[in-house]
C-alpha cells in the first residue's frame, strides 16, 4: 500500500461518492497503467511508502500522482506546498505509451495548477480507463534551508481528497549541472523505470561523468536527470556502497524497480 488517502468531506457530502475515486503518490520509479495496475515492467514486491520523502538541494524529487475513479468521472487536480514559496512545483500529465503488452506513462504535457481532467481521457482510445497519471516534479533550489515542508496532491470530486508528503530538504546540495554533457541516455520505454538511473550509475562507477538530458519530454529522461544529479552528489570519491548496490537487479532480479532510490537515501543520508 502506497500513500493512504485522506478523505476530506463535509457533513452534508455524499459518503459514497466520496470513496468512489482515489488519488495516490508513488515514487519516479512505479509507473502505473490506464487500468490502475502497476505498469508489469516495475511491480516490485515491497513498494516504496511515499509519505516523507528527502530532497538535496539544488536538486529534484519527483513523484508519480495516481487518480483512480468510474467512467464519466470529472475532476480536478491541485498541487500546493506549505510554506508556498520555498519548493518549486511542476506539474505534468502523462501520456500512455504502447509498453510491452500494456502501456506504461512515457510523454509529459506541463498542466497548470489546479487542471481539470476526466476520465477516460477519450471515448476512442485506452477502452476501459479508469486511471489518469501525471508527475509532479519538486525543485529545492540551493540556497533552501534544510528543513521539512508540507506538499499536497488534492483531487475535487465534489469532495476533496488529499494526498500529503512531508519532503524532507537535506543539507547536502547537488553541484551545478550547466558543464555536464546534454544528451539523452535512456532505456526502452518498455524496461524497468530504474534502468534509466542504473546507467548513471554504471558511468559513475566506470569513472564517466553524469549527462544530462537536452530537454524534459518524457519520463524517462526526468529519471535520467535525477540520477544524474545524484550521481553529482556521489562526486569523484570511490564509494564501496555503491558498488554493492549496483549489483542489486542482478542479484535479486525480482527486486523490481525501486531497488534504485536505495542509492539516493544513501547519497542523501551519508556523512560529510
Amino acid at each position: 500500500m502506497k500513500t493512504p488517502v485522506l478523505l476530506i468531506a463535509s457533513l452534508c457530502c455524499n459518503p459514497a461518492l466520496a470513496l468512489a475515486q482515489e488519488i495516490r503518490i508513488y515514487s519516479e520509479l512505479e509507473r502505473f497503467d490506464p487500468f490502475g495496475n502497476p505498469a508489469a515492467p516495475d511491480r516490485d514486491m515491497i513498494p516504496r511508502e511515499i509519505l516523507s520523502p528527502t530532497v538535496a538541494r539544488n536538486g529534484h524529487l519527483s513523484v508519480h500522482i495516481v487518480i483512480t475513479a468510474p467512467s464519466g468521472t470529472n475532476y480536478f487536480l491541485y498541487a500546493a506546498s506549505n510554506p508556498p514559496d520555498l519548493l518549486k512545483l511542476t506539474l505534468y500529465r502523462e501520456h500512455f505509451a504502447p509498453c510491452g503488452t500494456g502501456y506504461c506513462p512515457d510523454w509529459l504535457t506541463p498542466q497548470p495548477s489546479p487542471t481539470f481532467g476526466a476520465i477516460p481521457e477519450s471515448l476512442y482510445e485506452l477502452r476501459g480507463q479508469t486511471t489518469r497519471c501525471y508527475l509532479l516534479d519538486i525543485l529545492a533550489t540551493a540556497d533552501t534551508p534544510p528543513r521539512r515542508v508540507r506538499v499536497e496532491a488534492l483531487l475535487k470530486v465534489g469532495t476533496w481528497q488529499v494526498a500529503p508528503m512531508e519532503v524532507r530538504i537535506m543539507a547536502p546540495t547537488v553541484p551545478d549541472t550547466s558543464d555536464l554533457t546534454r544528451a539523452e541516455n535512456i532505456a526502452p520505454v518498455d524496461a524497468p523505470a530504474g534502468t534509466t538511473a542504473q546507467i548513471q550509475l554504471l558511468r559513475h562507477l566506470a569513472g564517466l561523468p553524469p549527462q544530462i538530458p537536452p530537454y524534459i519530454l518524457r519520463v524517462r529522461d526526468i529519471i535520467q536527470r535525477n540520477a544524474a544529479e545524484d550521481m553529482l552528489l556521489a562526486g569523484q570519491e570511490k564509494l564501496p556502497e555503491l558498488n554493492f548496490l549496483a549489483l542489486s537487479p542482478v542479484t535479486w532480479r525480482s527486486v523490481g524497480s525501486e531497488w534504485y532510490l536505495k542509492v539516493r537515501d544513501f547519497l542523501h543520508n551519508r556523512p560529510r
